[in-house]
């Protein structure tokens, strides 16, 4: 009631048309731009309301003083979501005539930038005199004051749309249920690192006890903190993030002093874990090929509920303990195939963003589904989009200025999620907003605190939310669009899907190269070759002790097995769900490093030249072996002459950590030079390892029974040359 004649007035305080000032401040933006850095995302009734605002001269001139100016409509009401995201664009003429408060702006040079601040008391009359909880529309101006003809003229250089969101403490409105909003964040790592150390002492089988090549970096520890902070934001943590992390704690523990020693994180407290190393189910549904992700080393056993639930077992030293498991979207969306696989490993409930369910509906509703599978009923539990891009660091539009920092996305979070509750104050909902994987610990930090303030919410958990009633049941993927605004969102998240699984397949093809090398070592060059059946579970024979050291000098599979681990944890984390980090290209890189430091151990030592003086000669060649275990390979030559030549191939086992030569015949038919290039391959003639040129020089003397044959010809030649000379008939003239 009080919206309609508000809203169809457009007039303000001074009689001036709304509609019109807002053109003319569109025209003149360019001249400054406003940055909310600091604003009360929840105004009670003791707790005022305070703003702070960066100013940005944008023009090339200096701009006079002026005055920043907060303004509000303490009697507006939003009453539709259009509504309040036409004003957080500057589209709706809706009028601010109530002044909360002002401040002086100095003059600013060409580029430069001033912060104000604007600090209202609880008592001041605009803010106490807010009669209804709930978000109402905030105008924060910026003017300049300059002199046309000796009058002073207040000229508008900047305005920004945002909003005031009152609580109901102290007010005299009926209170109405609170609406259940679940807040949640995928613990994982900022992104998994190579230790080189750890590959040399893997290839070479120290006894360093190391286990993994894989390092978590656990990016700002003060995060961790932040999270025990607020035990309504639902954790779903990484179980190899959470191990690695433990690990790490143990040898800090065990190299320094308990002092210096890390901060221990507890585990304890978490909503539940996800599944390992972050993997991305959901391309994994959309490439739908899993044939391609086992030839990389990926196997479904890696990142099932039951290795999910071993690897949080470790981390915590519980091996009975028990937690709910949920299988986060990755970068495509859920489709029916990604839904079954995430089924068939044991995941029950997954976390998907708003383009899981993309139709609009009037009001918003409770983001449980219920979708049934070929291998049983999946609950999915769906973000709402406006919230959770707010939360994930976005501003819901391109043209909604004040939401390009934290203060105004915060600011436009916190209203948006009271509209919501007002719309249907007595329906039952449960809505879901999720953080980016990369939030930072401030972010974290402003958003809890301030939606612990809203008492319009309930902050539930996802256990609770999936027990809800579900919004829908059904046995296909919603994929309805509604109007031309999400047909447009649609085909963009189409293109990146495209995308990331051009780029998933490549990187696939990388890391089954790197397997496939580590493979050649364990079957066609070590002397005693390992059985592909007993490699069948590499993460078993990484685990597994050998019996006896001189079954362990002979036997190589348990090494072979923890490179292979290596190699296929690597290859895990780089199918992880948030391809935008540059994590994927490192663990490719990783796997990489891996087999061409394994293939590397067998090398070729460099020797110097060859000077042949004969028709024929030896090459000595000669092989090290730097591995841990016997070595059978071919060695072969091939010259760039055809009158200088080689033999080509000779077969050769070289004993562990040792060298051994092997002798390539020369032969010549003419003095000259040529190179040598000596290369290996294995016992299946596929070459692996740098070539080692030798260069050849040949000095062909007479020290043979063939070169007196050609000396005894000439003499024969000459001879009868000369016999010729003096016997034959001269001309008479001659």
């Amino acid at each position: 009631m009080l919206a309609a004649p508000l809203s169809a007035r457009a007039e303000d305080a001074n009689g001036t048309d709304t509609q019109t000032a807002t053109s003319e401040s569109q025209s003149s933006t360019q001249a400054a731009t406003l940055t909310i850095t600091q604003t009360t995302p929840v105004v009670t009734s003791t707790s005022g309301f305070h703003i702070k605002v960066s100013i940005t001269n944008n023009s090339n001139e200096t701009t006079p003083a002026g005055t920043l100016k907060v303004s509000t409509n303490t009697l507006f009401t939003f009453v539709s979501r259009s509504d309040i995201q036409n004003w957080a664009e500057g589209n709706a003429p809706i009028p601010t005539p109530d002044e909360l408060g002002s401040a002086s702006v100095p003059a600013m040079p060409a580029g430069d930038s001033v912060t104000v601040s604007v600090d209202v008391d609880s008592n001041q009359h605009t803010l106490a005199s807010i009669p209804s909880w709930g978000p109402k529309p905030l105008l924060v101006s910026y003017s300049t004051t300059n002199e046309p003809q000796g009058e002073q003229q207040a000229e508008t250089q900047a305005e920004t749309h945002s909003f005031l969101t009152r609580s109901g403490d102290g007010l005299t409105t009926a209170k109405t249920p609170d609406m259940n909003l679940t807040v949640a964040l995928p613990l994982t790592a900022d992104s998994w690192q190579v230790d080189g150390t750890v590959i040399n002492e893997l290839v070479a089988d120290t006894d360093e006890g190391t286990t993994s090549a894989l390092v978590a970096d656990a990016g700002d520890h003060s995060r961790t903190q932040t999270l025990s902070k607020h035990q309504q934001l639902q954790v779903v943590a990484d179980p190899s993030y959470l191990e690695a992390i433990q690990t790490s704690q143990t040898q800090a523990t065990q190299t320094t002093n308990a002092h210096n020693a890390k901060e221990s994180v507890n585990f304890a407290g978490y909503a539940g874990i996800m599944q390992p190393s972050d993997f991305d189910i959901t391309t994994y549904g959309s490439l739908n090929d899993a044939e391609a992700y086992e030839s990389a080393g990926i196997y479904t056993d890696q990142w099932s509920a039951k290795q999910a639930l071993s690897s949080y077992r470790s981390a915590i030293g519980d091996n009975q303990a028990s937690t709910d498991t949920y299988a986060w979207q990755g970068d495509s969306g859920w489709s029916m195939e990604a839904l079954t696989a995430a089924r068939e490993q044991g995941y029950s409930t997954v976390i998907a963003d708003s383009s899981f369910d993309e139709e609009r509906t009037a009001t918003v509703h409770t983001g449980t589904y219920v979708v049934n599978t070929e291998a049983g009923d999946v609950t999915v539990l769906k973000e709402q989009h406006e919230l959770s891009t707010l939360t994930h660091g976005q501003a819901t539009s391109d043209d909604a200025t004040a939401e390009t920092s934290d203060a105004g996305r915060l600011a436009r979070l916190l209203a948006q999620s009271a509209f919501y509750q007002m719309e249907q104050p007595y329906t039952e909902r449960y809505l879901l907003t999720t953080f980016d994987r990369n939030a930072s610990a401030e972010w974290i930090e402003q958003v809890m605190s301030a939606l612990e303030q809203a008492d319009w919410l309930n902050l539930t958990d996802l256990h609770t939310m999936a027990q809800a009633d579900p919004y829908s049941v059904s046995d296909s993927v919603n994929l309805a669009q509604d109007d031309q605004d999400a047909q447009s969102e649609s085909s963009e998240d189409t293109e990146n899907a495209r995308s990331d699984v051009g780029d998933t397949r490549s990187a696939l093809k990388q890391l089954t190269a790197s397997r496939h090398d580590i493979m050649r070592m364990a079957t066609s060059v070590l002397k005693n070759g390992v059985d592909v059946d007993a490699l069948s579970d590499p993460q078993a024979l990484a685990r597994q002790d050998a019996s006896s050291t001189a079954q362990h000098d002979t036997d190589p599979t348990a090494w072979i097995g923890s490179l292979l681990a290596a190699h296929d944890a690597m290859a895990l984390c780089a199918m992880d769900g948030d391809s935008d980090t540059g994590n994927r290209q490192q663990m490719v890189t990783g796997a990489r490093t891996l087999a061409d430091t394994l293939l590397s151990g067998v090398v070729i030592t460099p020797s110097e030249s060859v000077s042949v003086f004969s028709e024929s000669a030896q090459m000595p060649v000669t092989v090290s072996n730097e591995l841990p275990y016997a070595v059978g390979v071919q060695v072969n030559s091939i010259t760039d002459s055809m009158q200088i030549v080689t033999s080509s191939t000779n077969e050769l086992d070289i004993p562990a950590r040792s060298d051994a030569q092997v002798a390539f015949t020369i032969r010549v038919s003419t003095s000259g030079s040529t190179v040598a290039h000596v290369s290996l391959a294995d016992r299946q003639g596929q070459p692996f390892g740098a070539t080692q040129d030798t260069p050849i020089t040949s000095v062909l003397r007479i020290s043979d029974m063939s070169g007196f044959i050609i000396i005894g010809f000439a003499v024969l030649l000459g001879i009868v040359g000369l016999w010729r000379q003096f016997n034959r008939t001269k001309d008479p003239d001659e």
